[in-house]
């Protein structure tokens, strides 16, 4: 007979609590389960979990390379783990430490999370100075980069409270259902909504205010809302006098650091802004008068505002900017959430100096993500392709299909062909899997036990720790990516550092603070509320204006400086997640092609006029680093002169990647982020 397992998806940072049907170890389907913190809706990507499970194309056994890098056909010959772990084992001890890079996919839109700090633990004890995590396109401008003006990341935004969310280049109803539900309960009684986005979708189609800006421009959009909030007395100056710098004297000895900020914001009134960003003058008057009046407010931004060139000054800027309402860390505000006392398992306090100061990128980008051992591709496929600053010879990857989700780079393909050794682990072969020497068979989330501690929405949600059950039997000799990490480090002589190999050991030791133990939550498997939370932090100085990055950049304040326009490519382009996909996986999957069959580029009425284009047409959207080809829609829920396309897709017969068309070159100075947003660009109808 069929049983119902409580679980959650852990497919993205969601986490959405569901309910698994079960029978013979068979998954049948997924379904919400209402009664867990964030159960109350699920995507179509849990829904077709039995697809995934049951999937032919599986990896199933370790493959082992026989034919030359290159090749279409890797020649995959079946091998046993022991005989993988050994060469494994035997190619990294032949590049060391220094030499050798790890790779991770995002715990964000993958279910690596399980593995994430095992993954860690592996890099940091083997004494890898460099792990390639996408951090830079992806968390880091909301959880390190408002460290740079408040000491710690970007918070929870308290939406039981709030009487004024402001969503910037966000858009959880395609990322985080269980943010979505919030913010729809607090519309429903009485908060208001402003969303900042080029593109009119989801929660944007119910706000009170939408903020149509031109991809790109937020670093410009947020000056001059600062600059209206200012001019208009609709910051909070008690609360700066309180808890900010703003009233000390400029590091440079020009008035205060307030009047400096002044200053710098009166450079982008509102007619010069509506000019660059899109936004019409009536608008940014509107938004600034309800930030300044409506309050507390609560903000959440992700991708789309820091996917840039300049994303460091542009989420300064938007910081800044909601320091001035006064709403950090304040009841209805954001708030930083007591969660679960765990154990760290990640090791990051046991990487030497020495291994450290040896990071790709370290020297260019000390306030960025190599700061903590992550690196950019870029500086990974320099190092190997021409040992800049010293060779790279070996790489092990947990999931992560970088050729076709990090932009272009001259030297990506030369690199994978120079390895001395590449192992991936998987569950599809993808393009970067074809470079691989040994291809590792993963099994998914839905087959192995995993640890959640903390659902990130709301107080109850972020102490909430569940035990994850598997609910599916993995296909072949596919092993969870834990169990990988586990008996990698053995075969590296690591043993003593991984509890001797004994993962449930592993659980329990990183469980113990929190007066929980994996017998408590398999005995609960709905989750449990931890015993033994953090203690609330206390509210940090606001530096309006930052030491750190005049130190490094030479400005204390954030600047913005338009793009040069360019008259061959008058469009601008812009990406975004759409339901079906995260990133560019489960393209395989039937149940999301009938949902989502092929790429799409929705085109501004104004562009699809000017170039002559009808919806349904093929087209191909030209940057100055190449073209993609799309599926025309034309869409009046677009910024004027925007093209808003899918990425993630990839092809041998078309050119349907996104990301080949972007030039790895140009990237954020502090953070590495690259621009992938705002790309000037050009659409033409193919015959």
């Amino acid at each position: 007979m069929a049983e119902i397992l409580p679980t959650y998806c852990a497919l993205c940072i969601s986490r959405c609590g569901c309910l698994a049907t079960v029978e013979d170890g068979r998954l049948l389907g997924i379904a919400p389960d209402p009664a867990h913190p964030t159960g109350r809706a699920i995507c179509i990507k849990a829904r077709t979990a039995p697809e995934q499970v049951n999937h032919p194309a599986r990896l199933r056994t370790p493959l082992r390379r026989t034919r030359p890098k290159g090749d279409a056909d890797p020649g995959w010959q079946p091998i046993g783990w022991d005989e993988a772990l050994a060469l494994c084992a035997q190619r990294l001890r032949a590049a060391g430490p220094s030499a050798t890079a790890f790779a991770v996919a995002t715990p964000s839109g993958t279910a690596i999370a399980d593995a994430f700090g095992w993954i860690h633990r592996l890099a940091h004890l083997w004494g890898s100075p460099n792990l390639v995590f996408a951090t830079e396109n992806c968390n880091w401008h909301r959880d390190f980069g408002p460290a740079l003006t408040w000491g710690r990341g970007l918070g929870m935004p308290d939406y039981a409270h709030t009487a004024c969310i402001l969503l910037w280049g966000s858009n959880p109803a395609a990322t985080w259902l269980a943010h979505a539900e919030r913010i729809r309960a607090a519309q429903q009684r009485g908060a208001r909504l402003i969303v900042v986005d080029p593109r009119r979708s989801g929660l944007a189609n119910g706000a009170d205010l939408w903020l149509p800006l031109r991809p790109g421009s937020d670093g410009a959009l947020a000056l001059g809302l600062i600059h209206l909030l200012l001019e208009t007395g609709g910051a909070d100056l008690d609360f700066l006098r309180t808890y900010s710098d703003a009233f000390a004297p400029a590091p440079d000895g020009r008035g205060s650091v307030l009047e400096r900020l002044a200053e710098r914001a009166a450079q982008w009134p509102p007619a010069r802004v509506a000019a660059i960003t899109g936004v019409d003058e009536a608008t940014l008057r509107e938004a600034a008068a309800l930030l300044g009046a409506t309050r507390p407010v609560s903000l959440y931004t992700w991708t789309g505002s820091c996917q840039q060139a300049q994303a460091t000054d542009a989420t300064r800027a938007i910081n800044l900017l909601y320091a001035l309402t006064g709403s950090l860390g304040q009841p209805g505000g954001n708030r930083w959430l007591p969660g679960p006392r765990l154990n760290d398992i990640a090791a990051f306090d046991r990487v030497a100096p020495e291994t450290r100061a040896r990071t790709l990128g370290l020297a260019e980008r000390p306030l960025g993500p190599p700061a903590r051992g992550w690196i950019t591709t870029r500086d990974l496929f320099r190092a190997i392709a021409r040992e800049e600053p010293y060779p790279v010879r070996a790489l092990f990857a947990f999931g992560g299909n970088f050729m076709v989700s990090k932009p272009a780079t001259r030297d990506a393909e030369a690199a994978l062909a120079r390895l001395d050794f590449f192992a991936q682990s998987e569950l599809f072969e993808t393009p970067s899997a074809r470079w691989a020497d040994l291809l590792l068979p993963a099994a998914s989330c839905w087959e192995r036990e995993g640890l959640q501690a903390g659902f990130m929405v709301d107080a109850a949600a972020d102490a909430h720790v569940q035990l994850r059950p598997a609910v599916a039997r993995p296909p072949g000799e596919a092993r969870g990516d834990t169990a990988i990490v586990f008996a990698l480090a053995r075969a590296l002589g690591l043993d003593a550092d991984f509890f001797g190999g004994d993962e449930m050991a592993a659980l329990d030791h990183q469980l113990a603070p929190s007066g929980l133990d994996t017998a408590a939550l398999r005995a609960a498997p709905r989750g449990l509320p931890a015993p033994h939370l953090n203690a609330p932090p206390p509210m940090p100085r606001i530096a309006l204006w930052s030491e750190a990055l005049a130190r490094q950049t030479g400005d204390g304040l954030p600047c913005w400086t338009p793009p040069e326009t360019d008259p061959a490519r008058p469009f601008t382009l812009t990406c975004g997640k759409v339901v079906a996909y995260c990133h560019s996986q489960f393209r395989q999957i039937d149940g999301l092609r009938r949902r989502q069959p092929e790429p799409l580029a929705e085109l501004a009425p104004d562009v699809a006029a000017a170039r002559g284009i009808a919806a349904g047409d093929r087209v191909a959207v030209h940057t100055a680093g190449g073209a993609v080809h799309y599926r025309a829609e034309i869409s009046e829920r677009l910024a004027a002169g925007t093209v808003w396309a899918h990425y993630g897709w990839s092809s041998e017969t078309a050119p349907v990647d996104y990301n080949a068309a972007m030039d790895g070159e140009c990237f954020d100075r502090v953070s590495g982020s690259n621009a992938l947003r705002g790309i000037a660009c050009d659409v033409v109808r193919l015959a």
